[in-house]
C-alpha cells in the first residue's frame, strides 16, 4: 500500500466511527400530574421561581382544580396580592365549592383588613367541605374572637385541635382566647409551648402578634389583680390570618 493512501484511509475510518456513535435516548416527557407534584414540592420548599416555571409548562388541557389551587397559592406566597386576588376570583368561578381556594381567599381579604368578607369566605370554606380542615377552623376561631364571640371561638378551636396538634398560629389563637377569658395559668402553659419554637415565631408573619401576646402575659403575671376577670382584649388587630 502506498503511504500517501494511509491518511485518506484513516480519515474514512474516523468519519465512519463518528457516524455510528451510540446516542442516549431522550428522557421521557414529564406527565402533567408529575409537573403539579413538582410544583407542590417547590412551593413547600419556598422555591418560588422554580414553582412558577413549572406551572407555566402545564398544558391548558390539564389546568384543572389542582393547577388552580397551586397557582393561587403561588401568588399568595410571593405576596403579589393584586395578582393573587385576580387568580383566586377566577379560580372560584371555575370551582365555586373548593374549600382550599375559599380559605386562601379569606386570608387575602384579611390582609386588606376586610375582616367581614374574610370571615364569610372562611364560613363558605367550612360549609362546602366534606371534612373539617384545621386551617379553616383556626381562621374561624380568629374570626369569632374579632367579633367578641368567645364561646364560638372556643368551639372552632376545639375542632381544630381534634384534627391535629395546633401549629404556631393555632397556639397563638388559643393564647389570645385564654387571655380574654382571664386564665393566666393556662396562658403561661400555652406560651411556654410557643417559646419552644420561639425562633419560628419570631421569623413568622405573626411576629407582631407574638410580641403583643408576650407583653400582655407578662403584664398580667406582674399584677394579676388588674386582670382577674375576662376582657375584650385581643392581639389579633393588625395581624394576618
Amino acid at each position: 500500500m502506498r503511504l500517501w493512501l494511509l491518511p485518506f484511509l484513516l480519515c474514512c475510518l474516523f468519519c465512519t466511527s463518528c457516524a455510528y456513535q451510540v446516542v442516549s435516548p431522550a428522557p421521557p416527557p414529564i406527565s402533567e400530574s408529575k409537573k403539579l407534584s413538582i410544583v407542590q414540592a417547590h412551593l413547600l420548599l419556598g422555591q418560588w421561581g422554580l414553582a412558577k416555571k413549572k406551572l407555566d409548562q402545564v398544558d391548558d388541557a390539564y389546568q384543572g382544580r389542582d393547577y388552580w389551587r397551586l397557582l393561587s397559592l403561588y401568588w399568595l406566597s410571593v405576596e403579589s396580592y393584586n395578582e393573587a386576588f385576580l387568580v383566586h376570583e377566577k379560580a372560584l368561578k371555575k370551582f365555586p365549592d373548593d374549600t382550599f381556594i375559599w380559605n386562601n381567599y379569606g386570608v387575602l381579604l384579611g390582609l386588606r383588613n376586610r375582616w367581614g368578607e374574610a370571615c364569610n369566605a372562611f364560613t363558605k370554606a367550612d360549609r362546602k367541605g366534606f371534612a373539617k380542615r384545621q386551617s379553616v377552623q383556626i381562621n374561624l376561631s380568629r374570626c369569632a374572637i374579632r367579633q367578641n364571640q368567645v364561646n364560638l371561638a372556643g368551639i372552632y378551636l376545639k375542632q381544630a385541635k381534634e384534627i391535629a396538634d395546633l401549629p404556631l398560629i393555632g397556639l397563638m389563637t388559643e393564647l389570645n382566647l385564654v387571655l380574654i377569658q382571664g386564665s393566666n395559668d393556662k396562658a403561661r402553659l400555652i406560651f411556654n409551648n410557643i417559646q419552644a419554637d420561639k425562633e419560628i415565631a419570631r421569623e413568622s408573619v405573626h411576629f407582631n402578634e407574638y410580641n403583643c401576646l408576650s407583653r400582655h402575659l407578662v403584664a398580667r403575671e406582674t399584677d394579676p389583680t388588674l386582670y382577674s376577670s375576662a376582657s375584650d382584649f385581643t392581639c389579633l388587630n393588625g395581624s394576618r390570618y
